[in-house]
């Protein structure tokens, strides 16, 4: 799997572009496409193209994630509809996880405990990162009204660090910095 870091005028962006409004409800895109491309050269992120290695000119997908001084937090992740249950998004995904060197790494998804128009996509994704290697930290966080499961690529789960980098992105950003909470 060959990731690409992807420009603003990146040939692939119209692809993306389309991705992200195909792959996202409204209430995960609370931000524009645009917005995140011009974040690229304001704040510490990454925007990923995913490419086949048998087809390394063919847009798969992307990842968008925002490095913090030892961790990294997982925005968005999407492969190509055409694309998924081919094992391409594992593959990726791995990519992903190794090119940031097995450094802390959070995602979140959104919750399977609230009801849902999407809640079999909300399932899909939840086994996804399950399946590549994420944990559940039992924390949760609401943002716009949706409320997220935070996961990690590590089994304990830093707390304090996780807001700290939170609070940082949100100062940095201008994103709303969401509650941490649990479910009990």
């Amino acid at each position: 799997m060959i990731l690409k870091k992807l420009t603003p005028n990146h040939p692939d962006i119209p692809a993306l572009k389309k991705l992200f409004e195909e792959a996202f409800p409204e209430s995960e895109r609370p931000v524009s496409m645009d917005t995140i491309l011009n974040y690229l050269d304001q704040i510490p992120c990454d925007l990923l193209g995913v490419y086949p290695d048998e087809t390394p000119d063919e847009f798969s997908g992307f990842f968008f994630g925002i490095r913090g001084e030892s961790s990294v937090y997982g925005v968005y992740f999407a492969t190509r509809p055409d694309l998924r249950s081919t094992g391409i998004g594992s593959k990726a995904f791995k990519a992903v996880l190794e090119y940031y060197d097995d450094i802390p790494f959070w995602f979140s998804y959104e919750s399977t405990f609230e009801e849902s128009d999407n809640a079999e996509q909300r399932e899909r994704r939840r086994r996804f990162y399950l399946k590549n290697g994420f944990y559940e930290t039992g924390w949760f966080a609401k943002l716009n009204g949706t409320e997220f499961i935070i996961a990690s690529s590590k089994k304990e789960f830093d707390k304090e660090a996780f807001e700290k980098f939170m609070s940082a992105m949100a100062a940095t950003s201008g994103a709303a910095l969401p509650e941490l909470y649990r479910r009990d």
